[in-house]
Order: C-alpha cells, then sequence, then structure tokens
C-alpha cells in the first residue's frame, strides 16, 4: 500500500462518514425546522415538546437507514483489507 492509495481511502472514508450521516442529519434540521414553524404558529414556548420529537425522528431515521450504512461501511472495510493485505 503506498501513498497514493492512503490518500484515495482516507477521502473515501471521509465520503463514507458524510453520505452515511447525511440523512441523519438532514432529517433532523428538517425536522427542527417545521417544530419550530409548528411551535410558533401556536405560541408554545416548551422545549420538551421539540426534543421529544426530534429524538423520536432521529431515531426513527437511524433505524431506517442503519442497515444501508452498516453495509457500505463493511464494504468499505473489506476493500481496505484487501488493499492493505492483499
Amino acid at each position: 500500500m503506498d501513498h497514493d492509495d492512503l490518500v484515495r481511502f482516507t477521502s473515501e472514508a471521509l465520503l463514507l462518514c458524510l453520505k452515511v450521516s447525511l440523512p441523519v442529519v438532514a432529517v433532523a434540521a428538517l425536522a427542527g425546522l417545521l417544530i419550530a414553524f409548528i411551535q410558533a404558529v401556536m405560541s408554545l414556548q416548551d422545549a420538551s415538546i421539540s426534543f421529544a420529537l426530534k429524538l423520536v425522528v432521529v431515531v426513527a431515521a437511524i433505524a431506517v437507514t442503519a442497515p444501508w450504512g452498516a453495509s457500505a461501511i463493511m464494504q468499505f472495510g473489506q476493500a481496505l483489507m484487501q488493499a492493505a493485505f492483499p
């Protein structure tokens, strides 16, 4: 494994981190915006409502995307091991 392979695998690892975390972060941001809008319209000031709903939405997003994310990470790990130990 030479310098070019290390740079390539590092950039692939960073992109994989972005791809795996992006759906959950996007869902959390959209849920936060939607909940904040609804609370502003209804003049609700309770922070626990926002926290509880975002928690449920984020846990659901993790449950839905976990198989895909784990599969992508496993494929990357296998490719990395095959390149490191041919």
